[in-house]
């Protein structure tokens, strides 16, 4: 309807994944090179995540796209397929025969030998699988079992897994834990900041023929808030908010026009976010300290002039009226002490460590505190509550929450405040030294021999070091790793520390 009106040749903003489209943030663009190590001889598998309508589809179709003519691809999107329908399903898609009544076995053998004919051929063949934090564990397993089409020098199929963010939870399982390793490249998409939402506007409006921006700063701003730079709700208010512009005779959409259709795609009317008030400084040297250090103090202080108000008011008022009781006094200042507490809470939600401070009921950077250090994740959050610590993650909105009242919306990246073992300073590989060995070979119950002996060159008995991180050793930390779920590095570091301080509470 409002093509001719704004001198557009094609709707932009269509919800449908349309890589032409396909806007080149840097994340996107980061997520596609990841896809993209599909189309080498090194692909194996790979894993995609990202938030509902960040654009994965449109990045699997720009991949799709992009495989040069020869080689194959596979694009299977129904997560709810059997082990025997997915393999109907792969070769459909590739085109080769196999008989109707065919067992899982042969068919996994028709597809083993297809494999190796386009391998001969030097022509690569590529399976994406969309939706993939749907599928159970029979049909992820049977993804598994793919993996091992191989030559004894290339793998013969490459495996895209895409995903919303549940699906590292899933890949986490224990179960799983073979898949999960096999994996070699990991990419997490996120949402657009607000910049990006204005670059995202313009650059699908001069995909559809138009040489001026029709969005001002202000509905930007308000569409990026409402859609939280998620590209597929962008999309949905910015077209209603053009049909809004054109039934309204305007040139351009104002504020008020999104905000409309802000209301008319989310069902509800807009609540603009409250701004963060700016900090105040104090005419003191001291006080300048203060409230650069804490944004609450002026809120602060001026509910203490409240309290000392109601206390000198509490005090004449029993003084003048013998019948009042104590109880109404202590409750009075009960109450106003509550809201002093209240007021010292408040915490920046863009701020982890203040965010991990308030989880921690401290005050200063716990990340400074004596035997504690902060570690910065991206694990999930079925690991994050694996290991028991002290943790607080990102949301996609841009603020922090405590993993303990954390519902939904992990934007995958964790703060954790951990005590690591009092020997510990760096991860640690096998043949290193260090006496945090000593505290590991203790958790997991490998018994130290002092009467070792140990053959240097030359066939020259040395001393041996308990500190020394032993094959013994090394062999007992790949075995708990792999039961652990994690992946059997035999490094010993802040992760594994982490599960094998849980493991022993």
């Amino acid at each position: 309807m409002y093509l001719e009106y704004f001198g557009l040749t094609k709707l932009p903003f269509t919800i449908s994944p349309d890589p032409d489209f396909l806007y080149p943030s840097p994340g996107h663009q980061e997520a596609l090179a990841h896809l993209s190590y599909a189309l080498t001889d090194q692909g194996g598998l790979i894993c995609l995540t990202g938030e509902v309508g960040t654009g994965k589809t449109t990045l699997c179709r720009a991949l799709m796209e992009s495989v040069p003519e020869g080689d194959h691809i596979a694009y299977i999107f129904n997560p709810q397929l059997s082990p025997l329908e997915l393999m109907q399903s792969l070769c459909d898609d590739l085109r080769i025969a196999y008989p109707e009544d065919a067992s899982l076995r042969e068919l996994y053998s028709v597809i083993n030998q297809a494999l190796l004919d386009f391998y001969s051929r030097h022509q690569r063949v590529i399976c994406v699988i969309d939706e993939a934090q749907a599928m159970p564990p029979a049909l992820l397993e049977q993804i598994r079992l793919l993996t091992n089409l191989e030559t004894h020098r290339e793998k013969l199929l490459t495996l895209v897994l895409v995903g919303q963010p549940e699906l590292r939870d899933v890949l986490a399982r224990h179960d799983l834990r073979q898949l999960n390793q096999r994996i070699t490249t990991r990419y997490h998409l996120n949402l657009l900041t607000r910049d990006q939402v204005a670059a995202y506007l313009n650059h699908r409006l001069s995909c559809a023929g138009s040489e001026v921006s029709l969005f001002d700063a202000q509905a930007i701003t308000d569409i990026w808030r409402a859609s939280e730079g998620t590209p597929r709700l962008i999309n949905s208010i910015a077209d209603r908010a053009l049909l809004g512009a054109y039934a309204t005779e305007s040139t351009h959409v104002t504020r008020a026009i999104a905000r409309q259709a802000i209301t008319e795609v989310l069902g509800e009317p807009y609540k603009p976010a409250k701004s963060r008030r700016p900090r105040q400084l104090v005419q003191s040297s001291r006080g300048v300290q203060l409230v650069a250090e804490n944004p609450w103090w002026p809120k602060a202080a001026m509910v203490a002039g409240f309290f000392m108000v109601a206390v000198m008011a509490g005090w004449l008022f029993s003084a003048t009226n013998t019948s009042s009781s104590d109880s109404t006094l202590t409750s009075g200042l009960s109450a106003m002490q509550g809201a002093v507490k209240e007021a010292l809470r408040s915490v920046d939600e863009t701020d982890p460590n203040q965010v991990l401070a308030d989880s921690l009921g401290i005050q200063g950077d716990p990340c400074d505190e004596a035997g504690a250090v902060c570690v910065r994740s991206d694990w999930a959050i079925s690991e994050l509550k694996a290991i028991g610590q002290n943790s607080v993650v990102r949301l996609i909105d841009g603020r922090w929450q405590a993993l303990a009242e954390y519902q939904g919306g992990y934007a995958g990246e964790a703060l954790v405040h951990w005590r690591p073992p009092v020997s510990y300073q760096s991860p640690l590989k096998p043949g290193q030294t260090s006496p945090v060995v000593r505290w590991v070979r203790s958790e997991l119950g490998i018994t130290w021999n002092q009467d070792w002996t140990s053959i240097g060159p030359g066939g020259v008995t040395v001393a041996a070091d308990p500190d020394f991180y032993d094959p013994l050793l090394e062999q007992a930390v790949a075995e708990f790793q792999i039961t652990q779920g994690l992946k059997a590095d035999r490094i010993i570091g802040p992760k594994t520390l982490m599960y094998l301080q849980a493991s022993a509470e």
